[in-house]
């Protein structure tokens, strides 16, 4: 049967990543390469924006993909420029095309990482919509979205210097906010877009996709800190993804 054009999309990415991971694992990316992780980024942005697509329709799943998008790169400007939302730090390395002094690529991981979260938890959309629900279902998605970086800030601040904190913390000199930031800006746009789903068009394929998108970005990071020697985020973040694992079985049965 031919493959469709999104299909041809996901089995690029899927080649780039495997390549991806092999050099990274052996530690043979040379710095003339560090753009790779770029292209890396904006292959899983849009990937969960064809998601998006697929199951909100084209046009008003392109538009608030979009939206997520702009939305955060201005949340991540706020810190850049003020140290609101997430604390202050600033960009070393070029990522390149910057929007409010915030690289567009950072737009792209953002998308990826609420609709990957959300296909996680997108049984607890076919259920009546309450206030409750939006509660639960922005909770988990959000922690998992914070689970991811718990993984990819140490990897981007030590390992690799792409940003650099003003200020420290507890955890590998990263401030608590940041990890806070992440987890309201998360909590804000999925309770919208827990709204505005509707119950029904889930799309199978495209939700187990990112499922394992999901899980193959974690896995590069992850990998990545081994080579540079932060054990202590790989045990943290395989702790978390475990636990929202779990967490997720147990709903699916009360649901």
């Amino acid at each position: 049967m031919t493959k469709h054009w999104q299909d041809w999309i996901w089995i690029v990415f899927i080649i780039w990543y495997g390549v991806g991971i092999i050099l990274v694992s052996l530690d043979l990316l040379p710095p003339s390469m560090h753009w790779a992780n770029a292209i890396f980024l904006y292959l899983a942005g849009v990937l969960a924006i064809l998601y998006a697509m697929k199951r909100l329709g084209t046009r008003p799943g392109l538009i608030i993909s979009l939206g997520i998008m702009l939305l955060t790169i201005i949340a991540e400007s706020l810190g850049v420029h003020y140290g609101l939302i997430f604390g202050s730090y600033h960009y070393e390395r070029d990522f390149g095309f910057q929007l409010f002094g915030v690289p567009v690529t950072i737009g792209f991981a953002w998308v990826m990482v609420v609709f990957t979260s959300m296909s996680h938890y997108e049984f607890l959309l076919h259920r009546e919509k309450t206030v409750r629900g939006a509660l639960v279902y922005s909770t988990v998605t959000s922690l998992l979205a914070v689970t991811m970086d718990l993984i990819i800030d140490p990897v981007a601040f030590k390992g690799r210097e792409y940003w650099i904190w003003d200020q420290g913390g507890a955890y590998y000199d990263i401030p608590a906010q940041n990890f806070l930031g992440w987890f309201f800006v998360s909590f804000f746009i999925q309770c919208f877009l827990y709204v505005w789903m509707e119950r029904e068009g889930f799309t199978t394929k495209w939700s187990g996709r990112m499922r394992k998108l999901y899980l193959l970005v974690i896995l590069m990071f992850m990998v990545t800190a081994m080579v540079e020697g932060l054990w202590i985020a790989v045990l943290v973040t395989s702790s978390f993804y475990t636990a929202s694992l779990i967490l997720r079985t147990r709903l699916e049965k009360v649901a």
